[in-house]
């Protein structure tokens, strides 16, 4: 089922429930947020998700989360300095807990290596990965990172913004392209993200 104005792809056999304010995927998803730094990922999850909320046995993983909770220990040194560390610490954290679904993942998806770790701990655990692609022009995610206060390093924004064209095509001809395995892919804009007012996991699919 499309949805109008959005990009969607489908592996063959696969139902995505969906209309202009709800995503719907099965219990056994993770489902990878993806988009630029400042694309809107974690604005999003904010709303739909809220710190503290009732997730309903949803797993939210977002590295601003950790972030936030390593500040009061570490925010007198320069973020830079252990930035590689949240990283790290991040997608081991993630990848562990990707055992059981539903997940909803955090990531830019701009780093190859990344996504085909996500790609095999989820076949390793059953379960079937699903992309909801923030496309937001760099201009437009430069100035999300400078509302956010934590602007990216010029040299790594030029990287995620050449790769994600790419990226693009590659989830709306075959998702398994960018994650492997990956069964579908939904791309929207920022209007569109607004729009949003649920992403839900039952057993429907």
């Amino acid at each position: 089922m499309a949805v109008a104005g959005m990009g969607i792809a489908v592996a063959p056999g696969t139902h995505l429930a969906q209309d202009r304010d709800e995503l719907r995927f099965p219990q056994d998803s993770v489902v990878v947020l993806a988009g630029i730094p400042g694309a809107g990922k974690t604005t999003l999850l904010r709303r739909l998700f809220p710190v503290g909320g009732d997730h309903q046995g949803v797993q939210v993983f977002d590295s601003e989360r950790l972030r936030a909770q390593w500040m009061p220990v570490l925010g007198v040194v320069p973020y830079a300095a252990w930035r590689p560390l949240l990283h790290l610490a991040y997608y081991v954290k993630a990848l562990s807990a990707m055992r059981t679904g539903p997940m909803l993942l955090h990531d830019c998806a701009t780093r190859p290596w990344v996504r085909r770790l996500i790609g095999w701990r989820a076949k390793r655990s059953g379960l079937q990965v699903h992309l909801v692609l923030l496309d937001v022009p760099g201009d437009v995610a430069r100035s999300g990172q400078w509302a956010r206060g934590r602007v990216v390093r010029s040299g790594s924004m030029e990287t995620h913004c050449r790769r994600w064209p790419e990226l693009l095509e590659q989830a709306v001809v075959d998702p398994s392209q960018v994650v492997p395995g990956a069964v579908s892919a939904v791309v929207l804009s920022r209007r569109q993200a607004s729009q949003l007012e649920r992403i839900r996991f039952d057993s429907a699919g």
